[in-house]
């Protein structure tokens, strides 16, 4: 039924710029996502340098976070549908731009606003980006390399998330300066990137005047084509509510309860949980992706098995639900992409992905900062397991909904 939905639409057509020149802006397009991904995660290792120097705890930690998130949020709600409007280089450079802005600040930081800010600009410049690279990876690749697109959206998403920590980690521990070297480098990096985005052929091709205003979160005007997107929309909130624990509080939880210090592998240990994502997105068998059961259940078994990790202080434990809950993730991401561009209006693809992405960054915001308040009130031990039954929860809502199942069947 969906299938037929889906296929009564007509994709929007690449402009006929040659073959050759649309295949070399995909990959093009790819990389820049990559790095862009890579710069929302070189903060995590660091947070154990800043707070002491700026006196903050676990709570500033996941308001900085959260803060990241909001950034984002904000940017899928009024930026990032205007690229199906004035065309998808102009929002790609723009938040190229505020990924450069958000990493002088970084550079500069010396307190917490200053801080926070630069966690507000690139939550902005990733959710631009986002939903935009996104939307022109599918245009690039055109209606017969959907899946592709798909997939490696999915790469590009996860796989800069994994690489970011693990860099940021790397250079932290063997680099002369922890908290700017590694901001130097990506600072640098983003010059040619944005000479890539320029390169890019643009794939709107009626333009418009750009409006500002925030937009309603977009959904599929058809029953079952709204059914299936709300799933996966719901699926991919529960599986960026683990990413977000894990970007936000897990290098305290190693360091206090798991006494891991080395900056490397507390900034491996979280990029783990996206690499292996990365890995579910490529490796895992087409049933596991198309089924509605596997993801859920490896999320759900992370989670699981995380926080026993968490509650008997060991560490090989914790790192086998890492491996469940970063399967779950990929494949709920993965799935959920391909869910996203295959019911989206070609004209206004850029808003329907805005809306998938805006749910899970919702699913980083809330719990975070949930566990940030709940960590200063009760023991932490309790304030995880109460995040890890609310994950769960949220999982088994989208997994057992029985409407889902009836206007998907």
């Amino acid at each position: 039924m969906i299938d037929n939905v889906a296929s009564e639409v007509r994709p929007q057509a690449v402009p006929p710029l040659g073959g050759r020149r649309s295949r070399a802006g995909f990959w093009l397009v790819a990389a820049v996502y990559t790095l862009v991904m890579l710069g929302g995660t070189l903060p995590i290792p660091l947070y154990a340098f800043w707070a002491p120097r700026m006196g903050f705890g676990p709570f500033t930690t996941t308001l900085v976070f959260a803060v990241y998130a909001l950034g984002t949020v904000l940017a899928l709600l009024v930026f990032a549908s205007l690229s199906d409007r004035v065309g998808r280089r102009p929002l790609l450079a723009a938040a190229l731009l505020a990924a450069a802005a958000s990493t002088a600040l970084f550079l500069v930081a010396r307190d917490v606003p200053t801080l926070l800010a630069a966690r507000f600009l690139c939550g902005l410049g990733t959710g631009v980006f986002t939903a935009t690279a996104t939307a022109a990876l599918g245009e690039l690749a055109g209606p017969e390399r959907a899946r592709r697109a798909s997939a490696v959206s999915t790469v590009a998403n996860m796989g800069g998330l994994g690489l970011g920590t693990v860099a940021a980690g790397l250079f932290a521990q063997y680099g002369a300066d922890p908290t700017h070297l590694v901001f130097w480098v990506y600072l640098a990096s983003l010059v040619p990137a944005l000479l890539a985005v320029i390169v890019t052929p643009e794939t709107v091709t009626a333009r418009q005047r750009p409006t500002l205003s925030v937009r309603r979160p977009a959904v599929p005007e058809e029953r079952t084509a709204r059914f299936e997107f709300l799933r996966a929309a719901t699926a991919v909130l529960a599986a960026f509510a683990v990413s977000g624990l894990f970007s936000s509080l897990v290098p305290s939880f190693l360091r206090e309860q798991l006494h891991v210090h080395s900056a490397a592998a507390i900034g491996a240990q979280v990029g783990l949980l996206f690499i292996v994502a990365l890995i579910a997105q490529v490796a895992a068998p087409e049933r596991w992706v198309s089924g509605r059961r596997a993801a859920p259940a490896f999320l759900i078994a992370g989670v699981a098995v995380f926080e026993a990790g968490l509650l008997a202080r060991s560490l090989p434990t914790f790192v086998v639900g890492t491996l469940l809950a970063g399967t779950g993730i990929g494949l709920v991401f993965r799935r959920g992409i391909g869910v996203t561009q295959r019911l989206a209006d070609p004209r206004r693809r850029a808003d329907l992905l805005s809306t998938y992405f805006l749910s899970a960054y919702t699913g980083t915001i809330v719990p975070t900062l949930a566990l940030g308040i709940l960590d200063q009130t009760i023991n932490q031990d309790v304030a995880t397991l109460i995040l890890a039954v609310t994950v769960v929860a949220i999982t088994l809502a989208g997994a057992l909904n029985r409407r889902s199942d009836a206007a998907t069947a």
